[in-house]
């Protein structure tokens, strides 16, 4: 994180890194990680049923954490993962996706070194 944030501070002709160089270190990490592992599999029936339960099990996921975050707050990542699978019995996995399809969506922010999970929209 700590590399690719000052390679992204280079890009900008800055020579100290910020908060959003961060944040786009832990966007871009968090996405290649989840495309690493979804990327993993076969294509043996068994998988292709896996990974649609995956998916479903992230979209609820999702649902749940916009319901859980309104607009404007924020909770600790540690948080929620005690709360969805300690507490829900949700997989990481699903709540690492879900992460990370509301980060793209810009719906949620990771700050301070994606320990804090802020809501900025819808």
């Amino acid at each position: 994180i700590t590399r690719i944030s000052e390679s992204l501070a280079k890009l900008t002709l800055t020579s100290l890194v910020t908060e959003s160089h961060v944040d786009e270190a832990i966007r871009l990490f968090l996405a290649s990680t989840m495309h690493a592992a979804t990327a993993a599999g076969g294509s043996s029936f068994n998988n292709t049923n896996t990974n649609t339960d995956l998916q479903q099990e992230t979209q609820k996921v999702e649902d749940e954490l916009r319901r859980r975050l309104p607009v404007g707050w924020s909770t600790a990542l540690r948080q929620l993962k005690n709360e969805f699978v300690d507490g829900r019995g949700y997989s990481e996995q699903a709540l690492a996706r879900a992460l990370g399809v509301l980060q793209r969506r810009e719906v949620v922010q990771m700050r301070k070194g994606g320990e804090l999970v802020f809501r900025v929209a819808n």
